[in-house]
This record gives C-alpha cells, structure tokens and sequence, in this order.
C-alpha cells in the first residue's frame, strides 16, 4: 500500500523508479556482511537512506524518507526481495 502522495500521484512511473532503490539495496547487499542461515542480510534505514540519497533516488523529493519506503515496499511486493522489518532496519534477501 503507498502511502506518500509522490508515490499515489503516478502510481505505474512510481514503480519503475522504485527500481533504483533494487539497485542500492542489490549493492548494499553485495558488500562484505555477516548473512543469517537463510540468507538474510541486515540492512540499517539510515544506510539505505545514505545509498539512496548517494544515487540521486529521493533527491529533490519531499518527504524523501517515507517516499523511500513507499519504494522498498514496491520492490518487496514485486517479489524482488524478501523482507523481514525490525527495528531500526530490516533483514534482506534478493
């Protein structure tokens, strides 16, 4: 469900650019880690938020935070990655 009026305003635009928050999760999980035995990696928000803001996703975007997490919820509905939230992040597995 989305929640921000950016993400409701062009709903089909929306999701391909929710694409580009894929893109930096893939590489944040691509890094050196320490994985759970199913595969899940911890990713903190304020290091997506970090990677996000670095590749121009959410720059210029008001409510960036929220409109990022509009966009992760896009890609986990996608079936492009699972998803497990906890406080302060979430454990990930694309």
């Amino acid at each position: 469900m989305l929640v921000t009026e950016y993400a409701k305003g062009n709903e089909l635009n929306f999701r391909v650019e929710s694409l580009k928050v894929y893109g930096v999760l893939v590489e944040l999980l691509g890094e050196e880690r320490e994985r759970r035995g199913d595969g899940y990696v911890l990713v903190s928000y304020r290091e997506l938020w970090e990677g996000c803001k670095a590749a121009g996703v959410v720059n210029g975007v008001d409510e960036g935070f929220a409109v990022m997490m509009d966009m992760v919820g896009v890609v986990e509905a996608g079936g492009l990655i699972g998803r497990e939230r906890v406080s302060g992040g979430s454990w990930v597995r694309s």
